[in-house]
């Protein structure tokens, strides 16, 4: 199976960190990978990609370029464009703490999270971006979600052991979410 993916968010929300921990899950799992980004002129706040192809065969086109099979839009800023980039049949994962209105797109299947809200109730706002990544793991199979963790844990390391548990609470959090969300 190959999947073509595409991480949108503002900068600062993470969308850059998810489509490294897919590329790393990926090759943890001796898939063929490949990761490409965009990034806005504003370090902060511009709005920022990133493109991942996971797959079991070899990537001949490492383009994803409307025709993502799974998106994420973190932000309403960058939402239309990201569920513009869904190919027909694919799906996208929406940050509906921060997309309140919801377009019309037919043949995209869209799962509407609220991601920035789950992770203020957990007390940091900055794992929104792990619980979506818990959510698209869930929804889509690409990857184990312990291949994910694993992935996670030796990412952040050392430097940042402390943030470990947390993040594994949000990635649960998203897991379940995208559970209650598929059987709706």
């Amino acid at each position: 199976m190959r999947y073509k993916c595409a991480f949108a968010g503002s900068g600062g929300q993470g969308a850059a960190l998810m489509a490294k921990l897919v590329c790393l899950a990926g090759i943890k799992e001796d898939k063929q990978v490949v990761m490409t980004q965009t990034y806005g002129i504003e370090q902060r706040g511009g709005d920022s990609t990133g493109y991942v192809i996971v797959s079991e065969e070899t990537i001949g086109n490492p383009i994803v370029e409307d025709d993502a099979d799974i998106a994420v839009a973190m932000s309403d800023s960058i939402y239309q464009s990201t569920l513009e980039a869904v190919r027909d049949g694919g799906t996208l994962f929406v940050n509906s703490s921060l997309v309140r209105e919801k377009l019309d797109r037919p043949g995209v299947k869209q799962l509407h999270v609220p991601v920035s809200e789950m992770a203020q109730d957990m007390g940091n706002v900055r794992v929104a971006n792990i619980i979506m990544l818990g959510a698209v793991v869930e929804a889509t199979g690409m990857l184990g979600s312990d291949t994910v963790k694993a992935t996670l844990t030796e990412t952040l390391g050392k430097k940042k052991a402390a943030l470990v548990k947390v993040n594994m609470e949000a990635l649960d959090k998203g897991i379940e979410a995208a559970k209650r969300e598929m059987h709706k």
